[in-house]
């Protein structure tokens, strides 16, 4: 039997990095944005990272090599608020993106 609650979620994503403390996502601007569908990629990182997703913070690239970060934050998973990265932050999450090879898996 397929189980409905872990369906993907419309918008396209790449998993560049996680660890306890965070998950650094990259838009691959499918059908929707990240940013636009964000209920439904935490509801679907839940499901699918290792151990769920608890209260690591979220950050989300808006495209390769961007300097344009997005953090959705939540509260067990539930969609609070999308707020937009300062300069320093955002440089930040370049580097770590850069360091990790850029590469993850697919949301």
């Amino acid at each position: 039997m397929f189980d409905h609650s872990i369906m993907p979620p419309r918008a396209g994503y790449t998993v560049l990095s996680t660890n306890d403390f965070m998950a650094i996502l990259r838009d691959t601007g499918e059908i929707v944005n990240v940013l636009d569908d964000a209920d439904s990629v935490l509801e679907h990182l839940s499901h699918t990272l290792p151990g769920g997703l608890r209260r690591q913070r979220v950050y989300v690239e808006a495209a390769p090599g961007s300097t344009e970060f997005h953090e959705l934050v939540h509260q067990g998973g539930d969609l609070l608020e999308v707020v937009a990265c300062s300069a320093d932050q955002a440089d930040h999450l370049q580097r770590l993106v850069a360091g990790a090879g850029g590469s993850g898996w697919n949301g």
